[in-house]
């Protein structure tokens, strides 16, 4: 009779348990596993930029459009502006540091190459302030 005790109670704290992972998690990958381009249309200050979720394709034609795709392993993809025009996607590592809502960029070299803040997130919209 003991033992039909503990098996609820041990259920009961498991869930618990496995419950406040998930939703630190969430707040931790929020941004991650999404494509996010700059949408300068959207911009109403020099100091905020705006970035969507999409395709290159769902944007008015531009000549350059900042794009970051993060991944969960900390790698993240971005957009290069060339001299040339010939733009190109290069690949980096990023931190987060949750507290200050700060995301760092580096290139294959280990040099800081974006410092961002986060403004404002949801599912389709990041606003960001470079360099804070």
């Amino acid at each position: 009779m003991r033992k039909l005790f503990f098996l609820p109670l041990i259920f009961v704290l498991n869930l618990f348990w496995l419950g406040c992972d998930k939703d630190e998690e969430l707040i931790q990958t929020s941004f991650m596993n999404v494509q996010w381009i700059e949408s300068f249309e959207e911009k109403t200050s020099e100091e905020i930029e705006v970035y969507r979720t999409g395709n290159v394709d769902d944007f008015p034609p531009s000549w350059y459009r900042q794009i970051f795709y993060f991944d969960v392993n900390n790698e993240v993809e971005y957009s290069v502006l060339a001299a040339n025009d010939a733009h190109y996607m290069t690949s980096g590592t990023w931190e987060y540091d949750e507290e200050m809502k700060i995301i760092n960029i580096y290139n294959s070299d280990s040099e800081k190459v974006f410092e961002f803040k986060i403004v404002e997130q949801t599912d389709q919209v990041l606003k960001l302030i470079a360099n804070p």
